[in-house]
């Protein structure tokens, strides 16, 4: 049976080196989070450049600004830095079934640390939002599909699938618990600048703390179990729990 080089039997992938280039694939995600931020700083979708468009364009306006710099800076790391590939360079090939258990107990302490220090109240009048109509639905449901499924896989493929693997990989010389709580402090920290770029000048502290707890725990589920899915798992479900109490 064939190996990657480096490969230790046994070892959780994470523990190899993922990218081989590791501070070039840095260079590139740190291009991809200048270019969200830039374009989250521009495409404000309260702003008046949506003045009279439906509300449906601003939304997928802020969705793509927000995901489409990091998914391009996701793939170009794993073409021109890594040598195994985009599946394993970001932990996304393999998984098993404790992730899905790990990811849901760390989404439901996110959920319940936030609603302690900063409840969500729901603003959409009453279940489901049944107040809105027309034009306000249709953004209702693009914006709930991207926070539940889009942005979550797409944030966790940048801020824990590239930066944290990669951080690793260029810090390994400081052994495994060094370049371990360096990764995610760093990830965790761009992963709050950016929620709070694309938040504009109103940023609720539920947002910071949210961003914050899962921002440690998606990176602490990935240093540990060396693959990405409990981190996407966690995500998923803390942000679809938070817009269930939004629209109830």
């Amino acid at each position: 049976m064939s190996s990657v080089p480096g490969v230790t039997p046994g070892q959780p992938y994470l523990f190899t080196r993922s990218y081989h280039q590791p501070w070039r694939a840095l260079l590139i995600a740190a291009g991809g989070f200048a270019a969200a931020a830039l374009l989250l700083f521009v495409v404000d979708a309260t702003g008046p450049m949506w003045a009279g468009m439906p509300g449906w364009i601003a939304a997928v306006a802020s969705i793509f600004a927000a995901n489409a710099p990091l998914i391009i800076a996701v793939v170009a790391a794993a073409a021109f830095t890594s040598l195994i590939g985009f599946a394993r360079a970001t932990g996304i090939r393999h998984w098993i079934w404790t992730d899905l258990l790990y990811g849901l107990f760390v989404g439901v302490v996110a959920r319940a640390v936030v609603e302690l220090v900063a409840p969500t109240l729901g603003g959409f009048g009453g279940p489901l939002g049944g107040a809105l109509t027309g034009d306000a639905t249709i953004a209702l449901a693009i914006a709930a599909s991207a926070a539940v499924l889009i942005s979550p896989i797409i944030e966790e493929l940048y801020f824990r699938g590239l930066l944290v693997r990669a951080l690793f990989d260029a810090l390994s010389d400081a052994g495994r618990i060094g370049a371990s709580i360096v990764a995610v402090t760093t990830s965790t920290a761009a992963f709050v600048l950016l929620h709070v770029v694309a938040a504009g000048s109103l940023v609720p502290v539920g947002l910071i703390i949210g961003s914050l707890v899962v921002g440690v725990g998606c990176g602490v589920l990935t240093v540990v179990t060396g693959r990405l899915w409990a981190a996407i798992a966690a995500h998923v479900l803390y942000n679809a729990s938070g817009l269930a109490l939004l629209l109830w």
